[in-house]
């Protein structure tokens, strides 16, 4: 992937290094933090990506997809939970050969999550069974720009180098563009981040697992949708019990 060198980029990432955790995590060569900030102080910066990315006469750069793509965890309609539940429903529609359906809310569903890979992995798949043939290839298209940002986050052959994902989804699709399939899976923390560590051998042909253990290891850096994305979720759901048995806050 090109280097990012865009003048905004470059302008906001030298005036925010000040504020930066030592021990804060890079990902394309960016901390975390600066990233955070960014989206803090700039929102409708972000606004605007986000509203450039759903329009389809409109092109982004990769450090545009970057920005967003990572930038998006530290929205507040970021719940990756939710987005998950959501976007299997529209699998499943898929699955059910319901494919005028799952079209129909897809489209809804990627205003709401303009940044899932598999939603437009599904819609590019489902315009294709109903023979549209260009709104297929341009869903594909936008999930290959999508799908490149975990993709090139790292070469995933241990922890410091691991995938960075925004939701867990992306870690089985990062798999499935390497070929390869699920064998074990495990949380571990390095330095105090969350990691997924899977275990994966090359898919097989008969649909018959090895009868060893692949000692091939993938490593995915889930900081985003672990802590971020379920701390998020754990708050809306408080939220919710509260106003629902009436609970009053006394610190208010």
């Amino acid at each position: 992937m090109k280097y990012l060198h865009s003048i905004f980029f470059s302008l906001l990432f030298l005036g925010q290094m000040s504020a930066q955790k030592k021990d804060s995590f890079k990902v394309y060569g960016i901390p975390l933090d600066t990233i955070a900030n960014m989206v803090q102080k700039h929102p409708k910066y972000f606004d605007f990506l986000k509203r450039k990315s759903l329009m389809k006469d409109k092109n982004m750069s990769e450090d545009e997809w970057v920005m967003l793509y990572y930038g998006s965890a530290f929205q507040k309609d970021y719940h990756p939970k939710k987005e998950d539940k959501a976007v299997e429903q529209i699998a499943k529609k898929l699955a059910e050969m319901d494919f005028n359906v799952a079209i129909t809310e897809a489209e809804k569903l990627r205003k709401l999550f303009p940044l899932n890979v598999r939603l437009h992995m599904l819609l590019g798949y489902a315009y294709k069974k109903i023979g549209e043939k260009q709104q297929s290839k341009w869903y594909y298209k936008r999930y290959g720009d999508l799908i490149r940002i975990p993709l090139y986050s790292g070469s995933g052959r241990n922890f410091e180098q691991a995938f960075v994902v925004r939701i867990v989804s992306d870690e089985y699709l990062i798999l499935n563009q390497k070929d390869l399939e699920l064998t074990q899976q495990a949380l571990r923390y390095h330095h105090k981040y969350p990691f997924d560590v899977l275990r994966v051998q090359k898919k097989s042909t008969n649909n018959q697992r090895l009868p060893k253990l692949s000692k091939q290891k993938i490593y995915f850096n889930i900081y985003l949708p672990f802590f971020i994305g379920q701390g998020k979720t754990f708050k809306d759901e408080l939220e919710t019990a509260k106003k629902k048995f009436k609970v009053k806050d006394d610190n208010k």
